[in-house]
């Protein structure tokens, strides 16, 4: 039997990338996904390619620096499908500039996708997993949240402080939501990625010398791709990791063995 079967997944930044990956992974172990992402043409594109492999799936456009229309996903989700067992909090941008030239408009647009739109969609989806835990009783699980960290939040970077404190944070909202909801049945934690090869990382990929630079940092000298990283999501999204709640799963080819 599929993993998700009679799962219902939201999955944020879903339009592109490791979000489009995560959203077709679930979908093809029998979740019913909403493909999120700010992008509506592109989460309509990854949604039209699930159902055309048989699975269920609803695109939706969301900024999730907007708390109404962080809402009013959760709410498109519950009218379609019923009800959210999953939340992927993946979206995410950047704005590189070196500390001293970082005008505090590039500080605030990465903290406010990065950061409170993890707080924003956590809060949203939570509080009807809540609810779902009044009615259940005693089940093992009533929710899973699965947020999307970096290495750059675990021990920092250059050219991007904005992009590692907004990783930073979201650790932290991922130890306090499960400290919090462990009592609901609730288990929240996080996945740091290192180096994957999306359109986000497209400069350093090409630009010989960075490219360099950072394959010498990885001890499996190689740039993951979405669908290496993919795995430890549906793990921690799946009924296989019920009693791991609060902890930060690396998955950087091994980026931070020395941190």
């Amino acid at each position: 039997m599929s993993r998700f079967q009679t799962r219902v997944a939201i999955v944020t930044g879903a339009g592109h990338g490791i979000g489009a990956a995560i959203a077709s992974a679930l979908a093809a172990e029998g979740a019913q996904v909403v493909v999120a992402d700010i992008d509506e043409a592109s989460a309509s594109r990854v949604a039209a390619g699930i159902r055309e492999r048989g699975g269920s799936a609803l695109s939706h456009s969301v900024n999730v620096a907007d708390r109404s229309q962080v809402e009013g996903t959760v709410e498109e989700c519950l009218r379609t499908f019923g009800t959210v067992d999953i939340l992927v909090n993946n979206a995410g941008i950047t704005r590189a500039a070196m500390i001293q030239k970082m005008t505090e408009e590039e500080w605030e647009q990465v903290l406010a996708v990065n950061l409170t739109g993890v707080f924003y969609f956590t809060q949203a989806a939570g509080r009807r997993m809540i609810e779902k835990a009044g009615r259940s009783g005693a089940a093992v699980t009533n929710g899973k949240i699965v947020n999307v960290s970096s290495v750059a939040g675990l021990r920092g970077t250059i050219g991007q402080i904005n992009y590692a404190a907004s990783k930073a944070g979201v650790v932290s909202v991922t130890m306090s939501a499960a400290r919090e909801w462990g009592r609901y049945g609730i288990n929240v934690n996080c996945v740091a990625f290192g180096l994957v090869e999306t359109d986000m990382t497209r400069t350093i990929r090409t630009d010989p010398k960075f490219r360099e630079q950072y394959l010498q940092q990885i001890a499996l000298r190689r740039i993951a791709t979405p669908e290496d990283v993919v795995p430890a999501v549906l793990f921690l999204a799946s009924s296989e990791s019920d009693y791991v709640t609060g902890q930060v799963l690396s998955v950087c080819g091994g980026v931070d063995i020395h941190t």
